[in-house]
């Protein structure tokens, strides 16, 4: 609203600034001995008036018209404004006469038809000069605001897809999360409780963390979801995740790469046999390498891949990061691999 109202107040400027300076030139090339002309001046101000007038029908009345796309009407109404005033704008000697103003010519004017044509010509031709520059500004003004409206619309419509991607990730992983809880009740309910305050811990990250969420607070997430599901995984499973020692204060959407890491769990551990699960975050030249591998299980088909929260984990890299970003699937018979690759931007 206060970008449209600057809109506004701009075109309002140009329109005076433009008037005045249109207004005041006779008096500026008004070569006088003794001041300036003032009967003159007078002469071309009368002369100047009626392309105001059209200015004002054509601002203020007319140009409506074109604005809601009915120009039918606007080329009919602007062409009677233009003919009417250029027509009265021929006989402006006759004012003058009336006013006892001084001819510009000494010699008398004849009001001939090719003396009143000739003036009709050049009037319709500052007439529509006039109008053609009050419609460049309007149509000029207007672009901007559409331009600003639809940029507007965009981010808008990029946050809310966000924020809904954001809601059904964070469900999907805490479904997924309760049920492995359910399943600790009957095995050990000391292991249970515990799980459920590392899962409050969790919670209360995505309830107050969002704003000025950091590369740290994610892989402090992701560590602790890894202690969270490291409690019902058996001695088979080697967990490792490693990250740079020092953590630049890097701005990251929150749980930006949670769904893969869920995704690793629920597809490469095993329960009988050795399974693996590596998670590596590095940093070089501006970018976040993450790199998730973890043996697969038979389960696991081309269907499984496809699933809520790794779908929308993808789409919202695209949303953010567009074409700057690199994200890469391998898999083989018995591994799972996730590449990606993410410009930073620190505070």
């Amino acid at each position: 609203m206060k970008q449209l109202n600057i809109n506004k107040i701009s075109e309002k400027v140009i329109y005076f600034v433009f008037w005045i300076l249109v207004f005041i030139f006779p008096i500026l090339l008004s070569p006088a001995r003794n001041g300036i002309d003032w009967i003159r001046v007078s002469r071309e101000l009368i002369r100047i008036f009626p392309f105001f007038l059209i200015f004002l029908f054509n601002n203020f009345v007319v140009f409506r018209f074109l604005k809601i796309n009915k120009y039918g009407k606007y080329i009919l109404y602007s062409s009677i404004i233009v003919l009417i005033f250029s027509f009265l704008g021929s006989f402006i000697p006759l004012i003058f006469d009336f006013l006892h103003l001084s001819q510009p010519s000494k010699s008398p004017i004849k009001y001939d038809t090719l003396w009143v044509l000739n003036n009709f010509f050049y009037n319709t031709i500052f007439s529509i000069l006039v109008i053609g520059f009050n419609n460049a500004i309007k149509i000029t003004i207007g672009w901007l605001e559409d331009k600003r409206n639809y940029e507007q619309l965009q981010k808008e419509n990029f946050k809310n897809q966000l924020s809904l991607l954001q809601h059904q990730i964070s469900p999907h992983f805490f479904m997924n999360t309760l049920n492995n809880i359910h399943a600790l009740i009957d095995y050990d309910q000391q292991i249970a409780k515990n799980s459920i305050v590392k899962l409050s811990k969790l919670m209360r990250v995505l309830l107050y963390d969002n704003e000025n969420y950091t590369l740290q607070k994610e892989i402090n997430f992701i560590q602790d979801y890894i202690e969270l599901m490291k409690i019902r995984v058996n001695q088979n499973v080697e967990i490792k995740f490693e990250y740079p020692e020092i953590i630049p204060p890097i701005i990251l959407p929150p749980l930006l790469f949670i769904s893969f890491v869920e995704n690793s769990f629920k597809h490469g551990i095993m329960a009988i046999g050795y399974s693996f699960i590596y998670i590596y975050f590095t940093i070089e030249n501006n970018f976040l390498f993450v790199e998730i591998q973890n043996s697969k299980t038979k389960s696991v088909n081309k269907t499984d891949n496809k699933k809520i929260g790794m779908n929308n984990s993808q789409k919202r890299l695209d949303l953010i990061y567009d074409k700057n970003y690199m994200f890469e699937i391998k898999e083989t018979e018995t591994t799972y691999e996730v590449k990606i690759k993410i410009p930073l931007h620190e505070n």
